[in-house]
């Protein structure tokens, strides 16, 4: 019984040191700063409430307005184990990777006042800034009765405030054509830079009625600031905040500093009691939107009377808490010594009793607390479960939704290519001046690509019925051996062109099987055409045939493994598990061509004959793939089998557009051409349309070839075209990539690129003019349009090769000429006037200080100026002649020589030529003059 005494004792004396305890949870509070009245105001609100949660404990970090303090600040806050975190983020997309990071940790976060680019928090908390940007634009509509113009000074650029509250305010201007937003800028929410931008407005004399700033402080500056310039009040201001007390926008309403402010409560007490709810496992909102008030001179007087009533009410609260702090503080000791007195008087007398008629009941009340605790367990985690999944089948229909329209993107892309090469060539029999022997290549490449259309548009088709489940099997029994023989046959003369060992072996004796023969050999193309597309030349692919047992038989306890393996580049491991996955395409979409439904509709055709596909790959050694059918026929239903046999009769159609897929050769294309013809460089990877650009461009210009931009850069290394033709999606190097490296490269920046593709999307051109392609044409193209623009180019750089020769002047001429060109020549002409009085420098020593070999830059120059090295170093010293015959008062013999020339009647003879009149001829002309 004594046992029992001391129990309760030590209990109570427990129960009177919790009061002394540290708090039981720790809160971090990331503030993107501390340094205006509304976050203080927030804050103060937050200190407030937590009078009322003793078991929270709130630690400050100010990140003083910069995203990357901020985001040290909350792993430091994380260092120190936070249960909860709240963040009131300096910028909306640097801070999202960090919250990320600490709500997959399993730390909830509550974003406040400013959103994040995700949305993995637990709660956000903050004004609709939207609608704050329609109320503002509403009062500013309501102001300028008769129309205006409004100047808008925003918060910080990357901030969802700012961008969400100009977007509100926008959207209600523009229905009102007589008002007009003469300018909007960013103010970083500082009055500094609000004092910045009015004073540079006034200064151009920039008109505006009102003002819109995006928060009172940089409201009450311009006011400030335009008071000093305009004597008399006539332009509106709009602020938000509406913060209370002297330094607030109620305030500045009231004194005439604002015409109206809208309020923007911090939510700050609100913060609080949502992290104790979080933290106390209670269902909390996850959007919690404040409310927001239009405040002017007709509601500023209440509202100032009822803030000043609440911040009496708060100090009355702070006082108080002193106070009970102070009388809890005195009053420890007199608490453990009645706890200690209540403890003898009452357990000596009643604690024995009460143990002994309680002690039953407690154990059946245990009992039904705990039936109840885990019946709440599981009905929890049945709702959590639940939750989860309805988020996990939200994001899969997401993923869906955009991997379909990528596919339906892709495919479309994939159409233009043979509608170009029907298109084209269609236009040019047109015209009837083509030569006979061409015609025959001409219906050749149509023919090819209208049945290349046909067999996307089938395809497309049979994944449709896929799809839609429509799509029904016709097996009969065939011999496996047979069938795999027949597909080799039909690819072996392609495995020839790209010098690849084409292998079928067979370890079945009895190759009998039930399958349908044109889905199965569907099946076999698609994984074929993979493996040649991704096997280099001189390597090896496999057809390897086996029977082996199954591990669960059922229906069928045999089957036979078709192993399809190549020595190609492989697959990443990470890739592996999405490989049949619909619409998934490996790598890039721009550089590896394709729709993303092959190995899906290979596995959906196999699984319709009860089959399975798996497929192993190592990165840099190759890849197998296992196709599994079932031995029998017992797995098939009725209306699935047929004594009719469905095996084709001639070869698969698709093949012959594989096999015909070669690269023409340049010289099948003979032409009489003038040894200065243009030469003209065509990076393209479809043998198509390689062919139909060799056949419209050859008689008129010199051409060369590549498959990809890595190839087409060292064609132009060594060939050094006058103007280059590049397809954008092709492999190892696409064609932004090869225009970005030619144009920003010394060697090769003056020679102009056109870009072919199929992708029209504005983005895709401004990419390839940002790389710095001279044109950008779609397909299906039209040969006119493409003559015409290879010749303006050449026309152009013609013209300013012609200027350069006349005048000399390396001024920036807009479009005509790359930059790097422009300072290439510049530099040039730099070290020649550096050395002018040198009249041993060489073309060796030019290229040593421009650091590129002799030949590139006699080619850069040529290319350029059409002149020869030499004579631009002439040329230059000449002009600068010039200036020393009419300024320096030398004899023309003294002026020879400090320009570089070796003797006086050298220098007269190349001044003769170039300017049609002696030296001394020139010194009478001018001074008469």
């Amino acid at each position: 019984m004594t046992r029992f005494i001391y129990l309760l004792i030590l209990i109570l004396f427990i129960q009177s040191f919790e009061s002394w305890a540290a708090p039981k949870y720790k809160v971090g509070f990331s503030q993107c700063t501390t340094n205006d009245l509304w976050r203080q105001t927030q804050m103060r609100l937050m200190e407030i409430e937590l009078s009322f949660y003793p078991d929270l404990e709130l630690i400050i970090k100010d990140a003083r307005d910069d995203s990357n303090t901020q985001i040290q600040q909350i792993e430091e806050l994380l260092a120190q184990q936070i249960d909860l975190l709240i963040i009131s983020p300096n910028e909306s997309e640097p801070i999202a990777p960090i919250v990320e990071q600490v709500y997959n940790s399993g730390i909830p976060v509550i974003v406040i006042d400013r959103k994040v680019k995700t949305d993995k928090y637990s709660a956000f908390i903050g004004g609709d800034n939207n609608i704050i940007g329609v109320e503002a634009g509403n009062h500013a509509v309501k102001l300028l009765k008769n129309g205006g113009k409004i100047l808008e000074i925003r918060g910080l650029q990357g901030s969802s405030p700012s961008q969400e509250r100009h977007n509100g305010f926008v959207s209600v201007i523009d229905k009102y054509p007589e008002i007009e937003i003469v300018r909007s800028v960013s103010g970083d929410w500082k009055t500094k830079s609000a004092n910045e931008i009015i004073n540079e407005a006034l200064a151009e004399e920039l008109e505006f009625d009102l003002v819109f700033a995006h928060n009172d402080a940089m409201a009450r500056e311009v006011r400030r600031v335009t008071q000093q310039y305009r004597k008399t009040r006539d332009i509106f201001i709009l602020g938000v905040d509406g913060l209370p007390g002297t330094e607030g926008g109620i305030q500045m309403v009231i004194d005439n500093v604002l015409d109206a402010t809208f309020m923007y409560q911090t939510g700050g007490g609100l913060a609080i009691q949502i992290a104790n709810d979080i933290l106390n496992n209670r269902k909390v909102s996850k959007q919690n939107i404040i409310p927001t008030l239009t405040i002017d001179k007709n509601n500023a007087p209440m509202l100032k009377a009822q803030t000043d009533q609440i911040e009496l009410l708060h100090n009355k609260i702070e006082r108080q808490k002193l106070l009970l702090t102070i009388e809890s503080s005195r009053n420890k000791t007199k608490n453990i010594i009645l706890f200690f007195l209540i403890a003898v008087l009452t357990l000596t007398t009643a604690l024995i009793f009460m143990i002994y008629l309680n002690l039953n009941d407690k154990k059946k009340v245990n009992k039904i607390l705990i039936d109840k605790n885990e019946e709440i367990e599981k009905q929890n985690l049945l709702l959590k479960e639940q939750h989860e999944q309805l988020k996990k089948i939200d994001k899969e229909l997401e993923e869906a939704t955009q991997a379909k329209l990528t596919f339906f993107t892709n495919i479309s892309h994939e159409f233009k290519t043979p509608l170009t090469l029907i298109k084209g060539p269609l236009e040019s029999l047109m015209e009837d001046s083509m030569p006979q022997a061409d015609r025959k290549k001409t219906y050749e490449i149509m023919y090819r690509n209208t049945h290349r259309l046909l067999q996307m548009i089938n395809q497309l088709l049979d994944f449709r019925m896929i799809e839609n489940k429509k799509m029904r099997i016709r097996a009969n029994e065939n011999n496996l051996d047979d069938f795999l023989n027949e597909i080799c046959d039909s690819f072996k003369p392609l495995a020839e062109k790209k010098n690849i060992k084409l292998i079928f072996q067979s370890h079945v004796k009895d190759p009998r099987v039930w399958f349908d023969y044109e889905k199965i050999e569907k099946v076999m193309f698609n994984l074929l055409s993979n493996a040649f597309k991704f096997t280099p030349q001189n390597g090896t692919i496999s057809i390897i045939l086996r029977k082996q047992k199954v591990n669960n038989p059922g229906l069928f306890a045999e089957e036979v493994c078709i192993e399809v393996s190549d020595s190609g580049v492989g697959i990443p491991k990470e890739v592996l598990p999405k490989i049949f996955d619909r619409y998934y395409q490996k790598g890039e979409s721009r550089i590896v061509k394709g729709t993303g439904i092959g190995l899906n509709f290979s596995r959906e055709l196999v699984e319709l004959h009860r089959g399975r596909i798996k497929v192993e790959s190592s990165e840099g050694e190759g890849t197998s793939v296992f196709v599994c059918l079932p031995v029998g026929n017992l797995h098939l239903v009725e209306d699935e089998m047929t004594r009719e046999s469905n095996r084709r009769n001639s070869n698969n159609p698709e093949l012959p557009f594989i096999q015909e897929n070669k690269i023409p050769e340049t010289e099948n294309y003979p032409k009489n051409l003038e040894d200065d013809a243009p030469s003209i460089l065509v990076v393209e990877d479809m043998p198509d349309v390689l062919e139909y650009l060799q056949m419209i461009l050859s008689d008129k210009f010199k051409i060369f070839t590549a498959t990809n931009g890595s190839e087409g850069i060292n064609q132009v290394l060594e060939e050094e075209p006058d103007l280059i033709i590049s397809d954008v999606m092709m492999p190892k190097m696409d064609g932004f990539e090869m225009t970005r490296r030619l144009k920003s490269d010394t060697k090769t920046s003056h020679i102009p690129i056109i870009l072919l593709t199929a992708k029209t999307a504005i983005q895709n051109k401004i990419e390839g003019m940002e790389g710095g392609a001279d044109y950008f044409i779609e397909k299906p193209f039209s040969k006119t349009l493409l003559l015409s623009t290879i010749n303006n180019l050449l026309l152009s750089r013609k013209k300013l090769r012609e200027h350069y020769r006349e005048t000399l002047d390396f001024k920036d001429t807009g479009t005509d000429i790359n930059k790097l060109d422009q300072q290439f020549l510049k530099k040039l002409r730099n070290i020649i006037l550096e050395n002018i009085g040198h009249e041993d420098l060489n073309v060796d020593d030019l290229a040593s200080k421009l650091g590129i070999s002799r030949v590139h830059l006699y080619r850069k120059v040529k290319k350029i100026t059409d002149m020869s090295v030499s004579e631009f170093v002439i040329s230059i010293k000449l002009k600068k002649s010039l200036e020393y015959l009419r300024h320096s008062g030398k004899t023309i013999t003294e002026v020879a020589y400090e320009s570089g020339f070796s003797s006086q009647s050298y220098y007269t003879r190349c001044f003769k030529e170039q300017f049609k009149v002696s030296p001394s001829k020139y010194m009478k002309q001018f001074r008469s003059n």
